[in-house]
């Protein structure tokens, strides 16, 4: 008579551990976080630029300290469908690649584009890359969060 009590138990707590584990399992799939159109942001007297529309802000100090600059008049900022944020400005030679982790953006990649500078930096999203043209020389570039394609 102790076999199925035991067995009973042990199959009580079997699923009950299977069932606490299967809970939080929700995985979404095949997200588009693309951003359609690019945010021209001006920077505050701090340095932190808000995207009211995407609901995004950030200091851009790091930014302009890797690039040499003080300042700018606007950052270009636009989102992967990966998820991947693209940051650049007039005069930068790099566009900044950044991924998301909890209440912060981390530096994912570097993409040099320009020893000179880039003159007039546009993003354009398109279904496997993002655009950067510089609209000053006319030279466009297909990147993506690994760097140019």
């Amino acid at each position: 008579m102790a076999k199925p009590t035991i067995t009973t138990l042990s199959l009580c707590v079997a699923i009950l551990f299977g069932a606490a584990a299967c809970g939080p399992s929700l995985v979404i799939q095949n997200v588009d976080f693309a951003q359609p159109l690019e945010s021209v942001l001006t920077p505050d007297s701090e340095n932190q630029v808000h995207d009211q529309r995407y609901a995004i802000k950030f200091s851009i100090s790091g930014i302009l300290e890797k690039e040499g600059a003080d300042s700018v008049d606007e950052i270009r900022l636009i989102r992967s469908s990966a998820g991947y944020y693209f940051v650049t400005a007039h005069g930068f030679n790099n566009v900044y690649v950044f991924e998301t982790e909890e209440s912060e953006l981390k530096l994912k990649r570097i993409i040099e584009i320009t020893r000179n500078g880039i003159g007039q930096p546009a993003f354009n999203q398109r279904s496997t890359h993002i655009e950067l043209i510089d609209r000053a020389t006319g030279d466009t570039y297909n990147l993506d969060h690994v760097g140019r394609r």
